[in-house]
């Protein structure tokens, strides 16, 4: 129970440090709690750990490239015309068709180090992470359950 609590204060840190000021060393640090996650909730053994990271850093980096920048500055639907609209919704509907082609390329990958309920385990911990960066995110930008103060 004390080490999920460690792990648990450990990533809201991060996921603070990352809402804040996203660089490179956050970013690093953030995959890094990742890591540890993965490897205690999936309860890898040494040499799975070993294999894993090198694999999982690959498909992180083929997510971002297939994901790749989700926002353009500046864009509001209201002022947009449908035309540019429709190109909006065109765009992110390919960047997660993108994302889906690269989680599909990886399950067999993943496969050959983990056993089957690792395996089921670890795009449930994905999403559990995602999840709560997600919350993390609003809740600092006053779009989550608490309400954020008026200037």
């Amino acid at each position: 129970m004390k080490k999920i609590l460690l792990t648990i204060s450990a990533m809201l840190a991060v996921i603070t440090a990352l809402a804040q000021k996203p660089d490179e060393g956050a970013n690093g640090c953030f995959f890094d709690t990742k890591i540890r996650e993965f490897v205690y909730r999936l309860e890898l053994t040494r040499e799975q750990e070993d294999q894993f990271v090198v694999l999982y850093k690959q498909y992180s980096e083929d997510m971002h490239a297939a994901v790749g920048d989700k926002k353009i500055d500046g864009f509001k639907v209201k002022d947009a015309t449908v035309e540019e609209v429709a190109e909006r919704v065109k765009a992110r509907i390919e960047r997660q068709q993108k994302a889906q082609n690269v989680r599909l390329a990886y399950v067999d990958k993943f496969a050959k180090i983990l056993n089957g309920k690792q395996l089921n385990k670890l795009y449930k911990v994905e999403k559990e992470i995602q999840d709560k960066l997600k919350e993390r995110k609003g809740h600092l930008k006053g779009d989550g359950h608490r309400p954020h103060p008026k200037d």
